[in-house]
């Protein structure tokens, strides 16, 4: 059971990276998102969401009991605590609320902020409340220049020439870019490259409208 719960979680994460990278014309593998980067990256992010959602649910159905009592006069009810069983029983349906919302709204997420991307908006590792750091994705799509360290490999594009670039990640020696101006998945070998990252928001800023 417990095998199933964790593939489930699993492919529902790994689903939420594809929708995010779809639009940008790659794959979480190739942007360095495999089964360990997933799990280690959102795991706990996750479990996070789903506990102060079911804690929001949890006391906002509690509230809304105490106000029917108070409605219907039943003021005795109202300001009383529920039983732990009754407690129980909520917080179990709260938490099954929570994370079925949850998972069903992380690939929604992903595909909005990857569509985004792909329109030149810099998107790196979103968090639900900047000052608690809640994460909710682990992915990126930095705004990057690039410059060569070695000498180009034939065919390989020019990235030092692109304005337009967000860099994706990388794995297994390639790095992963997309040129927003030209709708293209480039790569090229990470250790013959120097990344820069400027502090910008969007790519547009970097001369893409040049």
């Amino acid at each position: 059971m417990v095998g199933l719960s964790g593939a489930v979680l699993f492919g529902v994460l790994r689903l939420a990276y594809v929708f995010f990278y779809l639009p940008l014309r790659t794959t979480p593998q190739e942007a360095g998102y495999g089964y360990l980067e997933i799990l280690s990256g959102q795991l706990v992010g996750t479990a996070e969401l789903v506990l102060l959602f079911a804690a929001a649910l949890l006391a906002g159905t509690l509230a809304l009991g105490s106000a029917r009592h108070a409605v219907a006069g039943r003021w005795r009810d109202a300001v009383s605590r529920p039983s732990r069983d009754t407690l129980l029983r909520l917080a179990r349906r709260c938490a099954f609320a929570a994370l079925a919302t949850v998972l069903l709204c992380l690939p929604m997420l992903a595909w909005i902020l990857g569509k985004e991307a792909q329109r030149g908006t810099a998107v790196r590792n979103i968090y639900l409340l900047h000052f608690a750091q809640i994460p909710v994705l682990a992915v990126q799509a930095s705004t990057v220049k690039v410059s060569w360290t070695a000498t180009m490999p034939a065919g390989t594009p020019d990235l030092s020439r692109r304005k337009c670039l967000l860099f994706l990640g990388k794995a297994a020696g390639t790095a992963v870019f997309y040129d927003v101006a030209t709708e293209e998945s480039l790569q090229a070998p990470s250790a013959q490259i120097l990344l820069t990252f400027p502090h910008t928001a969007t790519v547009w800023d970097s001369g893409c409208s040049e």
